[in-house]
């Protein structure tokens, strides 16, 4: 699908960078859906937007075997889909910012969506709406975002790389409160029993696992390189870090993960639809 979107962080080593975020977000999670949707009772209809390569379906749908769920994974970037694609999933490309397809809309069981909303820029609220259209009546919609507040303890390197978020979603138009915004924005939809939890995703030395360890750390400064590059096509005057050291952060969070560790915040908020 051709689109104007524009996705920062879209590179070689983007779908390794989300399996091994996935995982990190689901040991801080302890699940994948906090929706209180009966995932083992019968066959459901979910669709994962901004799904990369399928991680979150694939992990989902393991865990639920054989319930055999109808799985549809959508991303603005179809190459990263997997081309060994098993019965009762599909995959299309989409762009949270144009419109779904009209035979889509009310029929999800549940809307999944993690950590994309942020890169819609000024249409942000326009897509939690149209994601919001695609549940059926009584079915479940979950978001996951991040509050862009860090927990007390971050070093300076990190305190860095957030900074970097922040002025490069900023300048594409985005709300940096969306993740608060999320729950009023669905109740404004018509949405009930809208709840939100917020988790901690330790990082580097402060996750006490060491192989989630190494994941958080490849995931972090993966992201970092590639958001630093773009933010030194910024104006000056909307960052306060050097082009300099925009070339060094990625390789100075590693060090510091490593060695002190950090934590990010997210908030997973879920809504049900009216029947």
């Amino acid at each position: 699908m051709a689109t104007e979107h524009t996705y920062p962080l879209e590179n070689s080593e983007e779908s390794s960078r989300l399996a091994n975020q996935h995982e990190v977000i689901k040991d801080a999670m302890g699940q994948l859906v906090f929706a209180p949707i009966n995932l083992p009772a019968a066959p459901l209809r979910i669709l994962d937007s901004g799904t990369a390569d399928g991680t979150w379906i694939r992990d989902l749908k393991a865990s639920t075997a054989p319930v055999g769920h109808q799985f549809y994974g959508t991303d603005i970037n179809a190459n990263e889909f997997p081309t060994d694609v098993p019965p009762g999933t599909t995959y299309q490309a989409q762009d949270i910012t144009r419109p779904w397809p009209k035979d889509w809309e009310g029929q999800f069981d549940l809307v999944h969506q993690r950590l994309v909303l942020i890169a819609a820029g000024a249409q942000q609220k326009e897509a939690v709406q149209s994601l919001g259209a695609l549940v059926k009546p009584g079915g479940w919609i979950q978001l996951i975002e991040a509050p862009y507040d860090l927990p007390d303890g971050c070093g300076p390197e990190l305190h860095a790389f957030n900074e970097v978020m922040k002025a490069v979603f900023a300048h594409m138009g985005g709300d940096l409160d969306l993740a608060q915004r999320l729950p009023e924005w669905l109740e404004q939809d018509g949405f009930v029993d809208v709840q939100y939890r917020d988790v901690v995703m330790k990082s580097g030395a402060q996750n006490p696992n060491p192989e989630l360890a190494r994941r958080s750390v490849f995931s972090m400064t993966t992201a970092c390189k590639g958001l630093s590059q773009f933010a030194k096509t910024l104006p000056p005057s909307k960052l306060s870090l050097s082009p300099e050291k925009l070339d060094t952060l990625s390789s100075d969070l590693s060090e510091e993960l490593k060695t002190v560790g950090g934590a990010y915040l997210l908030r997973i908020v879920w809504a049900r639809k009216v029947i």
